[in-house]
């Protein structure tokens, strides 16, 4: 089924993600149809009630995806302003005052890092993962890279009306049937290793810039990333420019 192989690209892209950021969770939401706002406490926070963000994804510690955080309005709180401003978010260090998640948990686990990254070409999901260490401005940037190359979306047709949480105050149980993925997601992973996608979009990158690295048309400008980042990339990836 369409739908199902859609989640396994998606919990693939996640668990890749959970062991590249020593992560202890690493959760997915993507875009959908409103669907809970009768008994959604983020309501108040909703600005548009016709679309929101479904969490589809949870690996690590806690498979639910029926906690307190199954939705978020988008534009609300870190989680939700990652999709309305395309732009990764990241805290680093005592994550316990700054209302990430539950302090307890964030002690018990080790959590020192927090990173919100849009997913997909488009941003019309958000992938969030909870690292036991400093996550460094180059390695959120790269996540930002992988989680654009490895899904692609296309544009949402919203319905209904938002709900919300903020970002994973994971609970422990076992998972509850899953709900289908965002109509919009068409491609994932596909087995491929994080490095694989990576070093793909770098030489499709490439070819496309002609070998130009910097610049404002250069294969980092399209990528999103740091020419230095992109040089450090294609040298670990063992990538070289087209002739």
């Amino acid at each position: 089924m369409e739908t199902s192989s859609h989640l396994l690209s998606l919990e693939a892209f996640a668990r890749e993600s959970l062991e590249a950021c020593d992560a202890v969770l690493a959760r997915i939401w993507t875009v959908g149809p409103g669907d809970s706002c009768a008994t959604c406490p983020m309501r108040p926070e909703c600005p548009d009630q016709r679309a929101c963000l479904h969490l589809v994804v949870s690996v690590g510690l806690t498979a639910r995806l029926d906690g307190p955080f199954r939705r978020f309005p988008i534009g609300a709180r870190r989680v939700g302003r990652v999709v309305g401003e395309r732009k990764p978010y990241v805290e680093r260090g005592d994550l316990a005052h700054r209302g990430i998640a539950d302090p307890g948990w964030l002690a018990l686990h080790g959590v020192r890092s927090f990173a919100a990254v849009p997913l997909g070409q488009g941003g019309r999901g958000v992938l969030a993962v909870f690292s036991r260490r400093f996550l460094t401005d180059q390695e959120v940037d790269l996540l930002a890279f992988a989680a654009r190359a490895a899904v692609r979306t296309g544009p949402v047709a919203p319905s209904g009306a938002q709900r919300g949480q903020s970002p994973a105050r994971p609970d422990a149980s076992t998972a509850p049937s899953r709900p289908a993925p965002a109509p919009e997601l068409i491609a994932g992973v596909g087995g491929r290793t994080l490095a694989e996608v990576e070093r793909e979009a770098i030489e499709r990158a490439l070819v496309q810039t002609g070998g130009r690295i910097s610049g404002p048309r250069g294969a980092a400008t399209i990528l999103g990333l740091k020419p230095s980042t992109l040089a450090s990339r294609m040298q670990k990836l063992r990538v070289r420019r087209p002739k």
